[in-house]
């Protein structure tokens, strides 16, 4: 079937003249095919026919090289000679193309190395690549070749014709006799020059819709180009893979297998060298697996694969090689030796961050904010400074759940924290107010939930200022002090005290302070209304007057 395609494809450069004339001689044939068949044997024929022409009219040619003298004459006898063998060897390619259906035989490119040269081994990884796109691409560019030629010689035809109709249009009348000689060879030549043009049109749109068919035939669907696929390199890419994953897997595995081993105590840290060895592993974990993938690969026998994960290999290591000095820095910070340190801690947009342990992501928590997490990257890590911290050092001025007071007494229940953000609001939820971490740092928080004291002022009449720093004071702690212990709240009461703060424009003002621990801190207000309750309830029990805001007048004469 192949060589019926390639003398289909060749036969085409026959002249059309003769091929025609030829054709008319045949018998009648009712199927297509096989007169496509004795149409392609007839070309090849003439093939020979015009071979044997042009190697006649290249001796005649050669001869008379001989028997001119000029320099000139040699010279374009050069030139035709030159064109007849040019002519002479397409030919005989175009009849060993068509008996071959347009295979060829790659030739063989094995060189010898006698010393090491890396570009030449760089091109030897690629060129399997590039043989397999040169193999996939092979049939469509010997198509557009051909659409190439076609396209060619029709424009050689129709330029060709141009110039024989302006050449008919001359009075040969009135040429003389070597004149007219002249005339008529060189109209001669561009008549063959058409016929030629002509028969290797012919040739080439055989050839052309011979390979059409040819690939028609030889076309394969969709499926069995998956199928192909997957039984061929796609169980290979898959086997690859899996090689990989599983040396990467089993050495993780092993790795933190020993370590559960070696140290079973969460809070012992790891010591310097322990990170090194632990450093070494991780690469010989990357080496082997990559070692998996190409012994799979070699294996296999798939030198393209190989070029393809070799091209990989170099292409990220040339693009990480301009970013050394900072995978030292991460180097540096993985080994603990660096400007952040394990066990430390770093503030994060205002709040401390606790390093638990040092790897590729690093995990950030705030013992007292175990709702908050975070995790950075080595790069990230880099940009902090950390430092010890105290046991008593605080970790946040308070948690969710918790009562603060900001400056400008504004009170709240803590309802969310975040990395960026704090909400405040009534104890059950409503109303919520947002500062971000910095503009609540700023207000100067005051956590109620760790004991607070609330604390009033009540002032009487200065008519009762024989006994107000003796014995109100006292009346005054006793009756408050029972009234508070009947509240919900009573039990949470620490300390109460009264005492004579000062004797004011027109009172003698009492400072009343109670102390609870941090239980009741969503009392609050409730419990500075109470001590004001109750003094006033004292007041009315020993008929002491509650004075206003007066102004008095005294007159010049008095």
């Amino acid at each position: 079937m192949t060589q019926l395609f390639g003398l289909v494809l060749f036969g085409m450069t026959i002249p059309i003249s003769n091929s025609h004339a030829k054709i008319e001689n045949l018998p009648f044939i009712a199927n297509e095919q096989e007169l496509k068949k004795e149409l392609a044997i007839v070309k090849l024929n003439d093939i020979i026919k015009n071979i044997k022409l042009q190697k006649q009219e290249l001796d005649a040619k050669l001869e008379l090289l001989t028997k001119v003298k000029t320099e000139q004459g040699k010279t374009k006898l050069q030139l035709e000679l030159n064109e007849i063998s040019e002519a002479i060897a397409e030919q005989e390619s175009s009849f060993e193309m068509i008996l071959t259906a347009g295979l060829e035989l790659s030739k063989d490119e094995t060189i010898e190395k006698s010393e090491f040269d890396w570009q030449k081994d760089l091109l030897e990884i690629v060129q399997p690549i590039l043989s397999e796109l040169r193999q996939l691409t092979e049939n469509r560019r010997k198509l557009d070749l051909l659409n190439k030629k076609i396209v060619f010689y029709k424009s050689q035809i129709r330029d060709i014709g141009e110039v024989l109709e302006h050449i008919s249009k001359m009075n040969k009348q009135g040429f003389e006799k070597e004149a007219l000689v002249e005339f008529e060879r060189i109209d001669k030549k561009w008549r063959d020059q058409r016929e030629e043009n002509k028969h290797l049109l012919e040739v080439a749109q055989l050839q052309l819709d011979e390979m059409i068919k040819s690939q028609t035939a030889k076309e394969v669907s969709f499926g069995e180009h998956i199928k192909q696929f997957a039984a061929g390199r796609g169980i290979t890419l898959l086997m690859a893979l899996t090689a990989f994953i599983a040396v990467y897997l089993s050495m993780l595995l092993l790795l933190k297998f020993l370590k559960w081993i070696s140290n079973r105590r969460e809070e012992e840290k790891r010591s310097y060298y322990q990170r090194i060895i632990t450093l070494c592993y991780h690469f010989l974990m990357g080496i082997l697996a990559i070692t998996a993938v190409f012994y799979v690969l070699s294996v296999r026998n798939d030198q393209v694969l190989i070029g393809i994960t070799i091209l990989l290999l170099l292409s990220i290591l040339w693009l990480l090689k301009s970013s050394i000095p900072s995978y030292i820095n991460e180097l540096r910070i993985l080994l603990n030796t660096g400007s952040v340190r394990e066990g430390e801690c770093i503030i994060y947009n205002g709040i401390p961050m606790q390093i638990e342990s040092l790897n590729y992501y690093t995990k950030l928590t705030n013992p007292l904010l175990p709702e908050l997490e975070l995790r950075l990257t080595l790069a990230e890590l880099a940009n902090f400074v950390s430092r010890p911290y105290s046991k008593n050092e605080p970790w946040f001025p308070c948690k969710v759940g918790d009562y603060v007071m900001l400056s400008g007494d504004i009170y709240g229940m803590v309802k969310c924290i975040t990395l960026e953000n704090i909400v405040l609001s009534l104890s059950d939820g409503t109303m919520p107010r947002t500062y971000t971490i910095n503009n609540f740092l700023e207000a100067n928080p005051r956590n109620y939930s760790l004991g607070f004291a609330a604390t009033t002022e009540f002032g009487i009449d200065y008519k009762h200022q024989e006994k107000c720093i003796t014995e109100i004071p006292e009346i005054m702690r006793t009756v408050i002090l029972q009234g508070l212990l009947q509240e919900t709240y009573g039990a949470s009461l620490k300390d109460f005290s009264v005492h004579f703060a000062k004797a004011n424009t027109s009172s003698l003002d009492y400072k009343i302070i109670a102390v609870f621990d941090g239980s009741v801190a969503g009392e609050y207000y409730s419990i500075v209304r109470a001590l004001q309750r109750y003094a006033v309830e004292v007041c009315n029990q020993q008929q002491w007057t509650i004075p206003f805001a007066q102004l008095m007048i005294h007159n010049a004469k008095d």
